[in-house]
């Protein structure tokens, strides 16, 4: 459960609009402990969130108060392409990296939420969080950018983003996807954005972190009734270790369950170095392609 001013910094209505909404329209209906405090449940936290993204879209919040959340849903996917929308995504982009490179976190920190609370959330993996980590990236490898830059913007990414799955998880309902790196593959946040993809469609994302041995991530998936497994690698330096996990991966998992790699480093794979069962995904879309694939699988039974 949330507090009120938790939501509010969540979801980017600020506390007196939520009480006016509770009383007007009765948006959402809050717990109250014994001292008359509100407390909000996960799925209130992303209603408000649809809810604040569709205010500013030009929505009335009377006629948007009768909506279901799907049909909000729906609402703000018809406008996700929306010229201000990608204007927005940029300045988020711009405004992270500039607090980046400029040593202040917190400024970091403020343009990431904003980003989460107005923006559909596959906008933000799309338009705000890869652009600012190949950017990041690719100043770090010309020495423009120090490891405390890149620093700051990872974990501020982690951090939030970690966050948002945790709130989207408490009302997953779809399939399991659980999501890692084998050992000798330490890069995470990339990782962490495939999840924040997954989970906002209803996907129950596992995430383990990074640097698993493949024969504890096999047992893992097994044990949580995994539907798939997403693997992330990025380092090149360690490709044959990398391919050695993954082939133990793919011996010891259970075959119901699909493999999926991505990353940077898988460009240097080859058709033989992994099993035909595992699916290299060439970028995010392909990514939402399985994804989608696995959704409408499950519901199927």
């Amino acid at each position: 459960m949330f507090s009120i001013k938790a939501v509010s910094q969540s979801s980017g209505v600020s506390i007196e609009t939520l009480r006016a909404w509770e009383r007007r329209y009765q948006i959402v209906v809050p717990q109250r402990d014994s001292n008359r405090r509100r407390s909000y449940a996960p799925e209130d936290v992303i209603r408000l969130r649809k809810l604040h993204e569709a205010t500013l879209r030009g929505h009335a919040i009377s006629k948007l108060a009768r909506l279901s959340d799907e049909e909000i849903g729906r609402l703000l996917a018809q406008s996700a392409g929306d010229s201000d929308s990608q204007v927005a995504s940029r300045s988020y982009s711009e405004q992270m990296l500039t607090a980046a490179l400029n040593y202040r976190p917190d400024d970091c920190e403020q343009a990431l939420s904003m980003a989460l609370a107005l923006l559909p959330l596959n906008m933000v993996v799309k338009s705000v969080l890869s652009p600012v980590l190949h950017e990041i990236g690719e100043r770090w490898h010309q020495g423009s950018a120090s490891i405390a830059q890149e620093r700051i913007l990872t974990n501020t990414i982690r951090r939030q983003v970690g966050a948002v799955i945790e709130a989207y998880n408490k009302i997953a309902k779809g399939p399991t996807l659980v999501l890692t790196t084998v050992s000798g593959e330490r890069h995470e946040v990339g990782l962490m954005i495939a999840a924040l993809l997954a989970s906002s469609r209803g996907v129950r994302c596992q995430y383990l972190g990074p640097d698993i041995p493949g024969t504890e991530i096999a047992t893992f998936a097994s044990k949580v009734g995994a539907n798939a497994v997403a693997l992330a690698f990025v380092n090149t330096e360690h490709t044959a270790l990398v391919l050695e996990e993954l082939a133990t991966l793919a011996k010891e998992l259970p075959e119901n369950i699909h493999i999926w790699v991505g990353g940077k480093a898988t460009e240097e794979f080859s058709a033989k170095d992994v099993a035909a069962r595992v699916q290299i995904l060439a970028d995010l879309t392909a990514l939402e392609s399985q994804i989608e694939l696995l959704i409408s699988a499950h519901k199927q039974g």
